[in-house]
């Protein structure tokens, strides 16, 4: 209610709009999380966090070409972002793309070889 009350007072800005889709995503609310991210691009189509936060919305609605649309977004802009690798090789791998998974994950422990999600990027690659 308080990012809420911030929005109405000041009008929208990203960085507002994002912290409410954060919340809204923490608190399970998908639908309306989908929503403020889409906000989020509209008002800065730069802001890569909110460009891959709904792509990992987008992969929990089920919707998977368009949450592997919105994480392709964030590597053409930025094609060492390793969060994105991360989430989109979960995406393909969900599909059953499993070569184009095994790709991302790759490169995802290239870039943050210390992650936490390491050792399981290591395993899915063993997996295959």
């Amino acid at each position: 209610e308080a990012v809420r009350a911030v929005l109405q007072a000041q009008g929208p800005s990203a960085g507002v709009v994002f912290t409410l889709a954060e919340l809204l995503y923490r608190s399970g609310d998908l639908t309306a999380a989908r929503e403020r991210y889409y906000a989020v691009i509209e008002l800065d189509p730069d802001h890569l966090q909110a460009r891959a936060s709904l792509g990992c919305v987008l992969a929990e609605l089920g919707e998977h070409d368009l949450a592997v649309a919105a994480l392709e977004g964030v590597l053409r802009q930025e094609p060492d972002y390793a969060d994105a690798h991360w989430h989109i090789a979960g995406v393909l791998r969900e599909m059953g793309l499993a070569a184009d998974a095994g790709h991302h994950l790759r490169r995802f422990l290239a870039l943050a070889p210390e992650s936490p999600w390491a050792q399981l990027a290591r395993a899915r690659l063993d997996d295959r």
